[in-house]
């Protein structure tokens, strides 16, 4: 009965997490992790289903987890090649720098892979809800895509 019980349990929370999430108002500005997975669920939502399901409101803010990770995105690239840049300055370019990066994502990656990412990752850090967002979307995707050396 115990072993039945945990599995039963793991199904109702992942279906009220799911039914909260649908239940957000539609964001329009990402200000923390709860937000940005909103958002995120908007986004993935109107893009397995269609926009044609979704309510007006919530059309007008669906991609606002898009361009927040865009921006996300960009400025780790930038980072990378700034402490590559600074890195080779360092070293009189003796260094290896294919070595030095800061982040180790997918840059090819798609937005809708980057959002499935972060939505995973909200669910399971439940703490980082009230969290600042990009707290939340590089953690997700630094987990998703850890550096090896």
């Amino acid at each position: 009965m115990k072993i039945l019980l945990q599995p039963l349990i793991c199904l109702l929370f992942l279906a009220l997490t799911q039914a909260a999430l649908a239940a957000k108002k539609a964001p329009s500005t990402i200000t923390n992790g709860d937000s940005l997975a909103a958002s995120c669920y908007l986004a993935l939502t109107a893009l397995d289903k269609g926009m044609e399901q979704m309510l007006q409101e919530e059309q007008t803010s669906t991609f606002v987890c898009m361009a927040y990770l865009s921006g996300v995105l960009a400025a780790a690239q930038h980072a990378n090649e700034l402490a590559k840049l600074r890195f080779a300055q360092a070293t009189d370019g003796k260094g290896s720098q294919a070595d030095f990066d800061l982040y180790c994502f997918d840059w090819n990656m798609r937005y809708r892979d980057a959002a499935r990412i972060v939505l995973r990752y909200a669910r399971q850090h439940l703490e980082l809800a009230t969290q600042p967002a990009e707290r939340l979307a590089m953690k997700a995707l630094q987990d998703a895509y850890p550096c090896r050396r």
